[in-house]
């Protein structure tokens, strides 16, 4: 092996915590060896001084204590390699002892930002690793309760959502069908005529409903965001969306964000917006083509919802029923803001800010 690799080879090892510490151990043991050595040649040479009153102390140490410190200094390495050895076997077993806790920490941490909260750091020593082991244990039992019940808040908050989604569009529609129905038997005998148009307006109105019932079936299936990440998901409901809809869907996506992760909170987030934001442009709409674009840097990220639709007032109040509280409010809980930009006649633009931090 060449010295350049044997150089970088030991560099290496030297990234290691264990080897680290080793290292530290053994350089401990060579300085208190050489402490205590220094001194022992002090004490001896005032002892030698105090017991041979006609040498001074400068003689004592060149006549008697230099003599015997040369011949200890032959011998050194022999007397030196136990000690090295000893203190480096011992220095490597406390390093691997510490590495492995670390590690057994590391790994905890790592199940739990995957989602699995049943993994505990198993540490029974009572040192500050011990300790901060069990406030880590204790904090991941009280953040899986956190998210059980956040858990819960979205499903009664997704359940309010469909809740609404059915009496804004499914209900109106059959209710409008049901009455043109009503009015068709009326004028069936006196105006077959205007009792064709009434069912004929009554079978528009429920293929409407077919629609959005199918819409809201779609959207209630999972799509699991731990399995494909953020953008594969994406482009998986976008595509589905597009088909469901019959709206041409484009997503495009800087390459930074493929590479980088993104925590489970903002690509929740985002997906949900999504799914809200493109259930608004299938129901209020009246667009056939939209353009996704999600971009960002390591501050930041942006993505924007572009239609070619009828387009709206944001500031009317009509508009409060087209889900824009609801946009918001998911972004405002993770720091976020949004802006709508539109026109009628001229489509609707939004966009989410979204800050990230390092």
């Amino acid at each position: 092996m060449k010295p350049s690799r044997w150089l970088e080879t030991a560099r290496s090892l030297l990234r290691q915590l264990k080897w680290q510490l080793t290292l530290t151990y053994l350089l401990v043991s060579l300085a208190a060896i050489f402490i205590a050595s220094w001194w022992a040649i002090i004490a001896i040479a005032l002892y030698l001084g105090q017991a041979n009153p006609d040498l001074g102390w400068q003689e004592a140490m060149g006549t008697l204590v230099l003599p015997v410190i040369a011949d200890i200094l032959s011998s050194a390495p022999l007397l030196l390699l136990p000690a090295i050895l000893v203190s480096t076997y011992f220095g490597f077993l406390s390093a691997r002892w510490l590495d492995a806790r670390l590690t057994r920490l590391r790994q905890a941490t790592t199940a739990w930002q995957q989602g699995d909260f049943s993994v505990r750091v198993r540490d029974e020593a009572a040192d500050e690793i011990g300790r901060f082991g069990a406030e880590l244990n204790r904090m991941a039992a009280e953040l899986h309760a956190l998210l059980q019940t956040r858990q819960e808040l979205a499903t009664l908050e997704e359940r309010n959502r469909l809740a609404r989604d059915l009496h804004d569009s499914v209900k109106q529609h059959l209710t409008a069908a049901s009455l043109q129905v009503a009015a068709a038997q009326a004028l069936l005998e006196q105006n077959p005529t205007a009792a064709a148009a009434s069912l004929e307006q009554a079978g528009d109105l429920t293929h409407l409903a077919q629609q959005e019932l199918g819409t809201i079936i779609f959207e209630l299936q999972p799509i699991s965001l731990r399995q494909h990440g953020l953008v594969e998901a994406l482009r998986q409901y976008v595509a589905g969306w597009s088909q469901q809809s019959g709206i041409t869907a484009d997503l495009d996506v800087a390459e930074g964000i493929t590479e980088r992760p993104l925590p489970p909170p903002v690509e929740s987030a985002l997906f949900r917006f999504t799914q809200e934001a493109l259930s608004n442009v299938a129901r209020h709409s009246q667009a056939d083509a939209v353009r996704l674009t999600l971009v960002g840097d390591e501050s930041e990220l942006r993505f924007t919802i572009q239609d070619n639709g009828q387009g709206f007032d944001p500031d009317a109040p009509s508009n409060s029923g087209r889900g824009l509280p609801n946009l918001q409010q998911r972004l405002t809980e993770l720091g976020g803001t949004t802006a709508v930009t539109s026109m009628p006649g001229q489509g609707a633009t939004i966009t989410a800010y979204l800050p990230l931090t390092n």
